[in-house]
């Protein structure tokens, strides 16, 4: 819509109060349109979410909002500034309007310019809110020093409960101490992102030293990063250690985790019932690491998604995993695609799916190599199980030829004509 639209559509907030959100992503917004955007809210009362997102506002618009908004009554809660080319004068504004105002309690920040002084200052204001719950700076600038000060800064607050800092180059040195930092941390943080950030053993231990002791975090994303086997024994070591965790979602695909590493990882899932989603994909655990996980969901554990995608199974892993689904009463989502698990591998699962698997709704085994024999056991299974459990059945990008999808396409019908109510989703 360009500053000239968005004006137009602002213009109508002034006398609207029934309005709680409007989004005016991706349109051109600039200095212009912001400024009229605050004239506009002026006497608003209604609303409570604004997104911003992946418009012009660069620092200056930044600054009239965040000026705007340090001083307004507008009861604006969600405020979404992602994407708009802000840096650190334009977050200087913005640490300003957390200063003095006390109702914004969700912010994005992701994927703009903010360096390390546009980061130190977010830090200090963080230290002074109690307010802002939620805050997405993935994308930027941050760096080590910048992750020190947040630490720094996470200290003093109350109030955080969810942090988002993926893609930031902060390295091992500065997630050393954010984890220092949120060791320290007063508030209840439920949720915490430092997916690609470099993080490596001693910041795993760190980290490990942190989720000891945490009795709120429930999702954890570390992906792709560098743990390693010793960084991801550290890990897994500090939330078993804790028997007050409620850790819920654990993400760290894409770490160089290797058979060395996954008995720890099945430690944990064995441990901690609240864990119901693991991201393990990208990790080359092979066979061995594949049996340590079967072996720990086989009788144990509470997952419900347990993803294993390119981490170099091969029939003997897809084997020990197919095993481990006949025992299994509580995973609903299966994926391990890009392995190669081959005829052998979708043969293992076939026979565990013609008997059991009531609860598995999505198995996905695409780009593994799987010929014909291994989509006519998939097949015999299907029209021999009617009642699992399964709607989703990936077996895209293998090398199944016309005969192959004929009959998994005679399963499906099998399977929809006995169970009506039943729809089976084929991805071949």
């Amino acid at each position: 819509m360009g500053d000239e639209g968005c004006a137009y559509v602002a213009d109508a907030l002034a006398l609207n109060d029934v309005c709680k959100a409007v989004d005016f992503t991706s349109n051109a917004m600039g200095v212009l349109g912001a400024t009229q955007l605050t004239v506009a809210l002026e006497g608003n009362a209604a609303l409570e979410e604004l997104v911003l997102g992946g418009n012009a506002l660069g620092d200056e618009g930044c600054k009239v909002l965040c000026d705007f908004l340090a001083t307004s009554s507008v009861p604006i809660e969600i405020l979404n500034l992602s994407s708009n080319g802000i840096g650190d004068e334009g977050a200087a504004a913005v640490a300003e309007m957390l200063r003095r105002n006390t109702r914004i309690t969700s912010l994005d920040l992701s994927n703009n310019m903010i360096d390390y002084e546009g980061t130190v200052d977010i830090a200090k204001a963080l230290a002074e809110n109690a307010s802002l719950a939620e805050l997405r700076m993935g994308g930027n600038y941050v760096g080590s020093m910048g992750a020190s000060a947040l630490g720094e800064g996470l200290k003093a607050n109350e109030g955080l409960t969810e942090l988002a800092l993926g893609g930031n180059d902060i390295g091992d040195g500065g997630v050393v101490q954010l984890a220092r930092g949120l060791q320290e941390h007063k508030g209840a943080l439920t949720s915490l992102d430092l997916g690609n950030n470099g993080v490596g053993v001693a910041a795993a231990k760190e980290l490990g030293a942190y989720v000891a002791k945490a009795k709120d975090l429930k999702k954890l994303n570390l992906y792709m990063n560098e743990l390693g086997d010793e960084g991801a024994k550290a890990l897994c070591d500090g939330f078993v250690a804790n028997a007050k965790s409620v850790l819920e979602s654990l993400d760290i695909g894409g770490n160089n985790i290797g058979p060395g590493g996954a008995p720890a990882v099945a430690e944990l899932v064995k441990e901690r019932a609240s864990l119901v989603t693991l991201e393990m994909g990208y990790n080359p655990i092979g066979p061995k690491g594949a049996e340590a996980i079967a072996g720990a969901i086989k009788y144990g554990g509470s997952l419900e998604t347990l993803r294993l995608g390119w981490c170099k199974l091969d029939k003997e892993g897809a084997g020990h995993l197919a095993e481990a689904m006949r025992f299994n009463e509580t995973i609903r989502v299966l994926d391990v695609r890009g392995n190669v698990i081959a005829d052998q591998g979708c043969a293992a699962f076939a026979r565990s799916l013609r008997i059991v698997c009531e609860r598995m709704t999505e198995l996905d085994m695409g780009y593994n190599e799987i010929k014909d024999d291994g989509a006519y056991a998939m097949a015999e299974a299907l029209k021999q199980n009617t009642d699992a459990a399964l709607v989703e059945l990936g077996m895209q990008n293998n090398y199944i030829s016309k005969f192959g999808s004929v009959a998994l396409q005679e399963a499906k019908d099998i399977v929809e004509e006995i169970n009506s109510e039943r729809t089976l989703n084929i991805n071949i």
